[in-house]
């Protein structure tokens, strides 16, 4: 009786803690916070150290600061900046190689102008998932932000990841991005209990054979 009372504790335990594993984010800047005073916006160019943590890579991509309104905090990226795609980078360090890490952030579209739905590639170890948003009736005060994520193995200790304009469409109206996150996956509540639940077994059935043993 003793040994399942603590086996419950355990399990509980280990759910009280698995949320907090979930949070630890691997992503430096993830949502855009830190860099130059873009005002309403201010575009950057490749080459640009003004957004920290970040590289654009080629093209060029808009600052948004209160230009429209932020998924978290209060800003966020175009990824078309003056007519020409962006494209952003980051190498994310950290990482245990054969893991599992899920990769999540905000999408949504300026709202401007077309295309009316906006497309994005995420780029993870030089593999490509694509994502849309439908602009739709959104308005710079409404963004619609949606959230996605995907994961990815880590082949090693880092990996460098990279969002820009599907086929680096040209234009003024690109996907906008915010709250990226990188952080490594664990088993859901349910399933830290199915094993804890598995090692009390082991732990029960290995007193029963002791106690056997002694008699």
């Amino acid at each position: 009786m003793l040994f399942r009372r603590v086996s419950a504790a355990a399990v509980f335990a280990a759910l009280a803690v698995a949320p907090a594993s979930a949070a630890v984010n691997l992503v430096n800047n993830g949502s855009f916070e830190t860099g130059v005073n873009p005002g309403g916006f201010t575009t950057l160019g490749a080459g640009s150290g003004s957004l920290t943590g970040w590289s654009v890579v080629s093209g060029t991509i808009d600052y948004i600061g209160s230009y429209w309104v932020a998924s978290d905090g209060v800003r966020s990226l175009d990824l078309n900046g003056s007519g020409t795609a962006g494209v952003i980078s980051q190498t994310i360090s950290g990482l245990a190689a054969g893991s599992r890490y899920i990769v999540s952030f905000d999408l949504a579209g300026n709202p401007d102008g077309p295309p009316p739905i906006k497309l994005l590639d995420v780029t993870v170890d030089g593999n490509v998932t694509a994502f849309s948003f439908p602009v739709g009736g959104n308005t710079r005060s409404a963004m619609g932000w949606t959230s996605h994520s995907f994961d990815f193995v880590a082949a090693g200790t880092s990996t460098l990841l990279s969002f820009g304009p599907t086929g680096n469409a040209a234009g003024f109206y690109g996907p906008a991005l915010d709250n990226v996150s990188v952080a490594a996956a664990v088993p859901e509540p349910a399933t830290w209990a199915m094993m804890l639940i598995g090692f009390g077994g082991l732990g029960m059935l290995s007193m029963r054979r002791r106690r056997a043993m002694a008699v």
